[in-house]
């Protein structure tokens, strides 16, 4: 592994059906997949929270609902909630920078359409500071080492 690279999660959060933030899920894989870099993806919904510990997805992502319901004016949003795709990932900065936008072009193909988004979504990443970053993804180090 290239002394630059480090472990990073990137966070996909969607208010979506089940099935949708699993499509989509489906989607970060197979772009995943056509790397070269050890990743693991995971869906959590809205009743886990951002770290052990940490906020609730349904809050931390609490605008998420509101931007959908602006686009869909009195439309009832079905058994759409909150998820979170996390990616934890091994590789430079300016790898997980295009990365992110990459998955980002996943849950939102055309970025200059008229707003709001279908599927309302927001993109964050973590370093590898946290202790739970290390306890999720650590074993990423041992596949590349192995």
């Amino acid at each position: 592994m290239p002394p630059e690279c480090r472990l990073y999660e990137i966070q996909l959060g969607v208010y979506a059906t089940p099935e949708d933030a699993q499509a989509l899920a489906g989607g970060c894989a197979r772009l995943l997949d056509s790397r070269a870099w050890p990743y693991r993806l995971s869906v959590a919904g809205q009743g886990q929270t951002t770290e052990p510990g940490g906020t609730p997805l349904a809050e931390f992502y609490d605008d998420l609902p509101e931007e959908w319901r602006y686009g869909h004016a009195g439309a009832d949003p079905g058994n759409r909630e909150i998820h979170e795709i996390r990616v934890g990932v091994l590789v430079s900065r300016q790898q997980m920078d295009t990365l992110r936008d990459e998955l980002a072009r996943v849950a939102c193909p055309d970025p200059d359409h008229a707003s709001p988004c279908p599927t309302p979504w927001a993109s964050g990443y973590t370093e590898a500071e946290g202790e739970y970053l290390e306890q999720r993804y650590g074993d990423l180090r041992e596949s590349v080492n192995s």
